[in-house]
């Protein structure tokens, strides 16, 4: 399915808001795609503090949450991204646990949060 973004340039941190719907059999495709857009706005806007806002609807697997964070570099993702993601969806909070500690096992920074006031917090610590 299609996706949208929406993205803010604040003075010291990028904040992307994402809908989507997970299509089975394309979650690895779509992420890629989400992932490779904030990638870019990364890019454009010189910003590599990210604010995201997550609104997903359905899921994917555990093994295809490890294929999406091991492309990361692929896509554009640099280890020095610094990543708060806010997910709306209570559920998707939970399974984005174990893409957080892949991330930051892999090197990345990424932390979830439950509300944007605490992710823009962290985001902003030195």
């Amino acid at each position: 399915m299609p996706f949208t973004i929406k993205h803010t340039r604040f003075k010291d941190y990028l904040e992307v808001t994402i809908h989507s719907t997970i299509t089975p059999g394309k979650e690895i495709e779509e992420a890629t795609q989400r992932w490779t857009k904030v990638a870019d706005l990364c890019e454009v806007e010189n910003c590599h503090r990210i604010l995201a806002i997550l609104h997903f609807k359905g899921t994917y697997t555990k093994d295809k949450a490890f294929k999406l964070v091991d492309a990361a570099k692929k896509f554009g993702w640099k280890v020095h991204n610094k990543l708060a993601v806010v997910p709306v969806d209570e559920e998707w909070f939970y399974r984005l646990s174990f893409t957080e500690t892949t991330m930051n096992r892999l090197g990345y920074e990424m932390k979830l949060f439950r509300n944007k006031r605490n992710g823009k917090k962290w985001l902003l610590q030195t």
